[in-house]
Parts: C-alpha cells; structure tokens; sequence
C-alpha cells in the first residue's frame, strides 16, 4: 500500500507525548503486567479525549457554536467518552502484556512529525485518501465561492461523515484487530465502537444544517486546518 499523500491530524499534547514516553520506559525497565495496563489505560484514556475534544469541542468554540448546536456537541461527546473508557477499561484486563505492547506501539506509531511547531512535540496523524481530501475541498471552495446552500452543506456533511468513519477505524478499529480479543469482548467492542461512530455522525448531521453562514464557514476553515499534506508534499508545493 502506498504512503498517504494527506493526513488527518491534531498536534498532540505534550502530556499525550509524555504519557506515550513513559509506557515505552517503563515497559524497558522492567514493570509488572498490572503497571503496563494500568499505564496503557491512562494513555488510551488521554488519546481518547483529545481525539474527541480536538474534532468536535474544539471547532465549537472555534466558530462559536449555537446554544443548540453547543448542546449536541457537548452531550454527544460526553456519552462517547464514557463509551469508550468504560469499554477499554474492560479490555485491557483481558488482553496479555503482548496485546498491550502492540496497541501501545499502534499509537505511537500515529505520532508524527508533520511540521514544525513550537506548541506541540508531535502530531496524531492517520492517513486519508486523496478523493476525500478532493472531495472536503471542493465542498468548502464552492461553499466559500457560492455561499453555503443545502447541497454543498449536505455534501460537506457526507465528507465529514467519511472523515470520521476514517478516523474512528485508524484510532479504534485497527489496534483492536491487532489483538486476540474473545467473542463476548470483540461483540463489546464492535458495539462501542458503532455507538461512537453513530453518535458522531448523528452530531455532524445534526450540527451542519443548524449552522448559520458564518458558523459553517468558520467551520469550514477548521476543518481545512487539520488536515497535512504529506512532508514532502508540503515542500514541493512551496518550492
């Protein structure tokens, strides 16, 4: 598979990168198996919450969102946090020290260095395909171009939908494949997982027809701002 050309990411917090660091020590220096999963969760936990709090809370308060809109943003991403540390909390007593390392090693894997910055060490970065970064540029150029209608607004929804299913598979879907989980176990997971990716796709199409013209075209230039062109895009484009 060919490396991705455009990324979907937030800079990660120096705390995130910090709890990232300490796993990887403390699993070099020897730590007992309840340490390691006890550690993983905090570090899952923190990687939960910016994921959640950077693609939905942040560009609330970015645009400053309707009362109405606020709610459902809000809520949706209550619900889902508590989702998804109550099912990770259940999975990791389960998994081996060898199903820990691997998810482990799966997020610092998506920690990268897109670009220079004196406010985060890194970024959280998963790849997106080239027709769906096209497709979120076209909806905000004719958005911004022709004014937000119905249907640029309803097309930009769908990509943004897509978006998520993207991230919700790269951030959940992919390292819990990685690991033996039992039946009962990978049936709570792919229920927790299809909670989340209802929930936010019900806040989305919720959210963007609600909007006013200069609330979605704030968003609009949110959304364009975290997405990365590829470092060596990015240099050839400025050459």
């Amino acid at each position: 598979m060919s490396e991705s050309r455009w990324y979907l990411g937030f800079g990660a917090s120096t705390e995130l990168y910090e709890l990232n660091n300490q796993f990887h020590q403390a699993v070099q220096d020897g730590c007992s198996d309840k340490e390691r999963a006890d550690r993983l969760y905090k570090l899952l936990s923190q990687f939960i919450d910016e994921c959640l709090d950077q693609y939905f809370l942040d560009p609330v308060d970015r645009v400053k969102l309707n009362k109405v809109g606020h709610k459902i943003v809000s809520g949706g991403v209550s619900a889902m946090k508590k989702t998804l540390h109550v099912t990770f909390k259940q999975i990791l007593k389960k998994l081996s020290k060898e199903d820990i390392d691997i998810i482990a090693n799966y997020i610092s894997n998506l920690l990268m260095p897109l670009r220079e910055s004196s406010s985060y060490p890194t970024y959280v970065a998963v790849g997106i395909s080239d027709d769906l970064r096209a497709r979120l540029g076209r909806a905000v150029h004719q958005g911004k171009e022709n004014g937000p209608d119905e249907a640029t607004a309803k097309e930009y929804a769908d990509a943004l939908c897509e978006l998520v299913d993207v991230a919700i598979e790269c951030y959940m879907g992919k390292p819990l494949d990685m690991v033996g989980l039992g039946k009962i176990m990978r049936k709570i997971t792919i229920v927790a997982i299809d909670t989340v990716r209802g929930a936010a796709q019900a806040v989305i199409r919720k959210v963007i027809p609600s909007m006013s013209e200069k609330e979605i075209l704030k968003f609009f230039e949110f959304s364009e701002s975290i997405l990365y062109p590829h470092p060596d895009l990015a240099q050839a484009q400025t050459a």
